[in-house]
């Protein structure tokens, strides 16, 4: 009997002090040891209801609070030293300058992944970034001074890509922006690859391709066909990637 008073008091003790993890609508079953997915959560396709099994809600996340636990892959346990692991952020502010990739990062509320540089088995997270997945939080790009200050990226047989950070003007009534030739000497961008236009707080508004004029360093504030019409309320930040040569 007082065996059994005891193994009743263990269980209800282990009941009321853990919280389960994973919970499921529905049972989960072992089926596809071997296949490419370790795990298919997808709907039942035989099933007329609309809303069972139609999303997975993921865990709620504070990247501002957020570190890693281990700092490290861990051996067998993350062998990728957490490179792809995804969150779901809820507020806005920086991500801690120790323990959650290289710090200080500016996040907002969305999906956010974890890029590291180096992952490799029990490798480091300190050299690792939270990059938006898909529209999650706006990236954050603040382009200060109005200095087209080139920097070099890529070197491609004898063209170097480059970018540089200039405000534009845009007039409300046509769709483009207008760098002027000031600042920006004209027949300085010999082949332009994009423009990433942010506004007057450095939060970008969109990424145009469309055409760019060298002699005037105006470029259409668009995609192909799809062009865009931007208030003219504020000059823009811009982001200018071309090749010189």
């Amino acid at each position: 009997m007082i065996k059994y008073r005891f193994l009743l008091i263990v269980f209800f003790t282990t009941f009321n002090s853990t919280i389960a993890q994973i919970r499921t609508n529905n049972t989960t079953s072992a089926t596809i040891g071997g296949r490419s997915a370790f795990l298919d959560a997808s709907a039942n396709l035989f099933t007329n209801s609309q809303s069972i099994g139609k999303g997975i809600a993921f865990p709620r996340t504070n990247l501002t609070l957020f570190n890693f636990n281990p700092n490290n892959g861990n051996g067998g346990n993350f062998p990728t030293a957490f490179d792809g692991f995804i969150v779901y952020n809820t507020v806005t502010g920086n991500t801690p300058n120790n323990g959650s990739g290289i710090g200080n990062q500016e996040v907002t509320p969305g999906f956010y992944y974890f890029s590291n540089p180096d992952p490799g088995f029990g490798s480091p997270t300190s050299g690792g970034e939270w990059k938006p997945l898909g529209s999650a939080g706006s990236p954050k790009i603040h382009i200060t001074e109005n200095t087209p200050t080139e920097t070099n990226l890529v070197t491609a047989n004898t063209a170097t890509e480059k970018v540089i950070s200039i405000t534009g003007t845009a007039d409300g009534i046509t769709t483009h922006i207008d760098l002027g030739t000031t600042v920006l000497p004209k027949d300085t961008v010999i082949n332009f690859r994009k423009a990433i236009i942010c506004d007057n707080t450095g939060n970008q508004v969109l990424v145009a391709t469309g055409s760019y004029d060298s002699a005037t360093n105006k470029f259409v504030t668009g995609n192909g066909m799809m062009n865009y019409l931007l208030p003219a309320a504020n000059d823009y930040k811009v982001e200018l990637y071309f090749t010189s040569n």
